[in-house]
């Protein structure tokens, strides 16, 4: 009979897939992490936006709660995660067009990996896993959805910071940045 180590394992052929595609959603969400807390510090120090810069912290220490998450979904198969090493974030947008520019295109990046994981587990008929992926598809298009708001919010009211930035406290006050 074999072990379990045997038989759950990425040496598998039903898991091997899983891991590389596991992998790069970890680093997705490390790499918006690390984005999101410099953006964070962009907004403050350069635009002087206390409350967007906030807000946008409030997303950056979401992302290690979500990959958390990945690593409980590969448990769910006794399947460990890998954290992958990031590259430090250099970003500097020249207006807030460019910061929320930049938030999308992190969020898109998570999206990219997670549609992947969640096809390599459907592909390897690992239906509930594929589930749990979507569960954080979700939660990351909330996000998306909250902070084209601000975007939208952020061009409609562009001559006057203060209003956008009162504005933005209001939008994201006493929740999550999801």
């Amino acid at each position: 009979m074999a072990r379990l180590r045997e038989i759950y394992s990425y040496d598998d052929g039903k898991y091997a897939a899983l891991r590389d595609a596991a992998r790069r959603a970890t680093a997705a969400y490390q790499n918006a992490a690390r984005g999101l807390d410099t953006l964070k510090e962009w907004v403050l120090v350069e635009f002087g936006l206390v409350h967007t810069a906030e807000a946008i912290h409030r997303l950056a220490h979401l992302q290690p709660v979500r990959f958390d998450a990945i690593g409980d979904i590969l448990h769910q198969r006794h399947l460990m995660q890998e954290y992958p090493a990031t590259a430090e974030y250099r970003e500097r947008p020249a207006d807030m067009d460019g910061v929320f520019g930049e938030v999308i295109r992190l969020l898109e990046a998570i999206e990219t990996e997670l549609k992947d994981c969640v096809g390599v587990c459907e592909a390897a008929g690992l239906y509930p896993l594929a589930r749990e992926f979507e569960n954080l598809q979700m939660d990351n298009s909330r996000s998306y959805e909250k902070f084209l708001y601000a975007w939208q919010m952020y061009d409609a009211t562009e001559s006057s910071g203060t209003s956008y930035d009162s504005w933005i406290q209001a939008l994201f006050d006493g929740e999550e940045a999801h």
